[in-house]
């Protein structure tokens, strides 16, 4: 629904119930990535305290993956997104394996997009800059002779 609104609420309720409770913690720690902003690292700080006491899944490091493309960390959010890959291969069956190669190959792409904004921003005449430029208007002109 989007309504970060309506789950702050729900989330004050179940911080008077029990606030250290592992699922408010959650619970706050998803609020905090919908609110974005300065909240991405008590988030962060959140998956990160989850990692220290409890075993590691899928769960805890695609959060962690998730704050950090937030915080414009790609490297790290790489590496947990392909522990998390390696962690379901071995914990699970082939549903969430194919789940979760099909998620982590999502979220690979948005890496790499990001990398290459940041050459085309910082390195403009980079060879690679050049080439996806190449193919960018020769893809243009292909649609435009279709349409």
């Amino acid at each position: 629904m989007h309504r970060s609104d309506y789950a702050e609420r729900q989330l004050r309720v179940m911080q008077q119930i029990d606030e250290d409770h592992t699922l408010t913690q959650l619970a706050n720690a998803w609020l905090n990535l919908a609110v974005g902003g300065s909240k991405i690292q008590e988030a962060y700080l959140i998956f990160q305290d989850f990692s220290e006491k409890y075993p590691m899944t899928g769960l805890i490091l695609n959060g962690k993956a998730v704050c950090c493309m937030h915080m414009g960390n790609f490297d790290e959010a790489e590496t947990l997104l392909l522990e998390a890959l390696n962690k379901a291969s071995l914990d699970s069956g082939a549903f969430m394996v194919d789940y979760f190669r099909k998620y982590s190959n999502l979220y690979l792409v948005m890496i790499k997009y990001a990398y290459c904004s940041q050459l085309k921003l910082t390195h403009p005449e980079h060879i690679l800059v050049k080439r996806a430029s190449s193919a960018e208007d020769s893809f243009e002109r292909a649609v435009q002779s279709v349409a």
